[in-house]
């Protein structure tokens, strides 16, 4: 199937390009004018997890490859793919009697449904027909979309990408329109494509409502999602979002955000303020009709606010931010789709799956002539009980969270080189009643990351 729209596109740019002259030089040229792309990139992560408990260590290495035809009248096409292997790593996919779970992080690198998969790991990324006119434009087909919640997530080897009419219009300076729907998905961590309701499951699902795991993994009945975002800019230093996401038969969530950068001291410094709002509802019978593998019930509602308050200082930035998610049902959005956007998200953790949560973070961070970039971020998060099952679908208990990262860019000879480096720990603030499975990959618990990208 794949390799049918990958010659239907190829032919479309053909045609195109026939379109421009017959000879074969003036198509050898039209192509050449085309951009062609290349990504190499080396992960190393560990896990250094509580006393008996197993501790997880990868490299992954992949490159990909990719190629986008020139625009004529408008119209272009593209496609890219990309490879990857476990070079090293102890078993992935083996249970950890005590801690009653696999590894969290490592695998992620490479594909959840197949932990035993040390080679066959390669997937088309994007295979697309785009038309652009003046500052509007339309794109179909497997593409990466950027939006708060569905969005690359891209912290492992490769991002989560989707399946999609996407519509994206800036004709006006303080007017951007967005719309989307998406009807396929590859999460992050697989090699597949999957529809939209079967995307749904394929990452460890958690505990329903009645403390029995939940029964939703594919059993969600829903064929499409519809996404739509209007941004307004009355002002240099201020922007308003606001989106709505339509998940068929499953829930619908509103989401308004408004960012606020005021500079003062002649330009050196500025005031950074953000105020988040959402809530959501289910749709439909949240997923299925048999409430025990539905994804949410009906009559679900939860909401949450998130804010942020900083100060940007020639080339540093500190913040303060807080998140409450409300003390109503668990906030839900499957995590096989992106991260979640709140102020007060942390590279390892999430907040997603919980109700009537509290957290509060602290950033700093320093940038260096686009060379150098690093900082830390130390956060305190309030979470229900752990056997609140209503309130804390994955267990997670109350913790407290120190993040160290530096991302340095490489110029001159070495330019299109890339070094990050992450270090996480995370540490207990809760109960967790003497249950080593509230602790197994979530607290008391070191992850390090080193990665290494080279863009062509």
């Amino acid at each position: 199937m794949v390799g049918k729209f990958l010659f239907l596109v190829l032919s479309v740019s053909y045609a195109f390009a026939g379109t421009v002259d017959t000879t074969q030089s003036s198509l050898q040229n039209f192509f050449k004018r085309g951009k062609m792309s290349g990504h190499m990139r080396n992960y190393f992560m560990a896990t250094n997890n509580y006393g008996p408990l197993t501790d997880y260590y990868s490299l992954a290495v992949g490159a990909g490859i990719g190629y986008q035809m020139p625009e004529f009248k408008g119209f272009s096409t593209g496609f890219s793919g990309f490879f990857l292997f476990n070079v090293w790593s102890n078993d992935l996919g083996s249970i950890d009697t005590l801690g009653k779970g696999r590894s969290r992080y490592e695998l992620g690198n490479f594909d959840f449904q197949d932990p035993g998969n040390r080679n066959n790991l390669e997937r088309l990324e994007s295979l697309f027909l785009k038309y652009r006119y003046r500052k509007t434009s339309l794109t179909i087909g497997r593409q990466n979309l950027l939006t708060p919640f569905i969005n690359p997530q891209d912290g492992r080897m490769r991002p989560s990408l989707q399946d999609a009419f996407w519509l994206d219009v800036q004709e006006l300076k303080w007017l951007e329109f967005r719309a989307g729907y998406i009807y396929g998905m590859s999460p992050r961590s697989t090699v597949n494509w999957f529809t939209v309701g079967k995307s749904i499951g394929v990452y460890p699902v958690g505990k329903g409502v009645d403390g029995n795991p939940s029964g939703y993994r594919n059993s969600v009945e829903s064929k499409y999602v519809f996404l739509g975002n209007l941004q307004i800019k009355p002002f240099n230093s201020l922007k308003i979002n606001y989106w709505f996401y339509h998940v068929d038969n499953v829930f619908n969530l509103h989401f308004v955000q408004t960012d606020l950068n005021y500079p003062f001291s002649s330009d050196r410094a500025s005031v950074i303020a953000g105020l988040q709002y959402g809530i959501q509802s289910s749709s439909g019978n949240g997923g299925n009709s048999n409430q025990a593998k539905a994804y949410l019930l009906p009559g679900h509602s939860s909401g949450f606010i998130s804010s942020r308050l900083g100060m940007r200082w020639l080339n540093k930035t500190f913040s303060l931010n807080y998140t409450h998610i409300f003390d109503r049902d668990r906030f839900l959005f499957p995590r096989e789709w992106g991260i979640e956007p709140f102020y007060t998200f942390m590279a390892r953790e999430r907040n997603e799956g919980s109700a009537n949560t509290h957290a509060f973070t602290f950033r700093s961070e320093y940038q260096l002539n686009n060379t150098l970039r690093t900082g830390a971020a130390f956060g305190y998060f309030l979470m229900p009980d752990v056997l609140n099952f209503r309130q804390n679908k994955n267990g997670m208990p109350s913790f407290n969270q120190l993040n160290l990262f530096l991302n340095y860019s490489f110029k001159g000879y070495l330019n299109g080189l890339n070094l990050q480096a992450l270090y996480v720990y995370k540490g207990l603030a809760g109960e967790t009643y003497n249950d080593l499975q509230y602790v197994f990959n979530r607290v008391m618990m070191s992850n390090y990351n080193l990665i290494v990208n080279y863009s062509l």
